[in-house]
């Protein structure tokens, strides 16, 4: 091996062992490679002076380059051994994050449940055994309406139940959704009229244009968000109020609005779609606080999204927004498809 070769050999020595065991250690290496060089390959005896002064300032050179590099080897290794140690430490944290989450997350679904099943058992407990008692004369009427007291509580309890189960399936991990090309005017359409009877006697007007592209999109998922904005309208607007339920195309994106007059909202618009929030403005109506977070998880499981906005001078709008496949849309559905 040519000395040349030697000398990037012991320089790869100095540089294994800052890597390994750090700058004190490269140092003290790169005097040692130095002396065994000097020591072993150079025929000392038999150079004279202008030779040795050459080989002199070549073992101070590299004596140099190899402190330098090692330096620099060092230092790469302190950042790796920071950066790694600051991964550990991120890791931790979300962990720790995680479990605070979690332990809310538990602590809001007991208290949701707690509460809003409290109430609609005691109805259910007190109409069931004002029926079943002997003691008790009811009229027609009041018979009805312990029935009718009995059905409207059983659907609320049903109602947060799925709510709850929507939210563990959208959250547990990735949503398989059942796509296909879809009308959307044929879902409001499908969801509308029952709603015109239960939001009676608020005004409904529809908007849209006269043809809508098809998108692709899971009809069950779409709807439940329709029925739950539906819902929160007929909870937090007055009987007079008037909703206006409209849709505009863009290139890339349909967007469908439901706006109301009603009182509208006070919070950050963001802040209305986390699990469990229910503002100042829900005041003592019952709810969970899941609606509109599961209206979310389904936008976003579809790419797409939903905002809310103030409406002027006061009232709620709710955006959804689907995406436009960049393929081109079959104009009508199939047979197999209808």
């Amino acid at each position: 091996m040519s000395l040349p070769n030697l000398v990037l050999l012991f320089m790869l020595a100095v540089v294994s062992v800052a890597y390994v065991a750090g700058g004190r250690a490269a140092l003290l290496a790169s005097v040692l490679a130095s002396l065994a060089y000097a020591g072993l390959y150079l025929p000392i005896g038999y150079l004279d002076a202008a030779e040795l002064s050459q080989y002199a300032i070549t073992a101070v050179i590299t004596m140099a380059m190899s402190v330098f590099i090692s330096q620099l080897t060092t230092r790469w290794r302190d950042k790796a051994l920071e950066s790694a140690e600051r991964a550990r430490e991120l890791d931790r944290l979300y962990r720790y994050t995680r479990e605070l989450e979690t332990e809310r997350l538990r602590n809001s679904v007991l208290s949701a449940l707690s509460h809003d099943l409290r109430t609609p058992l005691a109805g259910l407990i007190g109409a069931s055994s004002s029926l079943m008692s002997d003691e008790v004369v009811l009229t027609q009427t009041a018979r009805q309406g312990l029935v009718s007291l009995i059905y409207d509580e059983s659907r609320r309890m049903q109602a947060l139940v799925e709510n709850l189960l929507e939210l563990a399936r959208l959250e547990s991990g990735p949503v398989t959704l059942q796509q296909d090309w879809q009308a959307l005017d044929e879902i409001i359409g499908a969801v509308l009229p029952t709603w015109r009877a239960q939001l009676a006697p608020r005004q409904i007007t529809l908007s849209l244009p006269d043809e809508l592209p098809l998108l692709r999109f899971d009809p069950r998922l779409i709807e439940r968000v329709l029925v739950n904005l539906l819902e929160n309208i007929g909870k937090y607007t007055p009987p007079e109020a008037h909703v206006v339920i409209s849709t505009q195309v863009f290139e890339d994106r349909v967007e469908l609005a439901i706006a109301d007059d009603g009182p509208g909202f006070k919070e950050a618009p963001d802040q209305l779609f986390q699990k469990f929030y229910r503002g100042d403005s829900a005041g003592p109506i019952p709810g969970a606080g899941l609606g509109l977070a599961i209206c979310r998880a389904i936008l976003e499981a579809h790419q797409g999204q939903i905002r809310a906005e103030r409406a002027c001078p006061h009232g709620a709008i709710f955006i959804l927004s689907l995406p436009r496949p960049q393929h081109e849309s079959p104009t009508t559905l199939s047979e197999e498809e209808l």
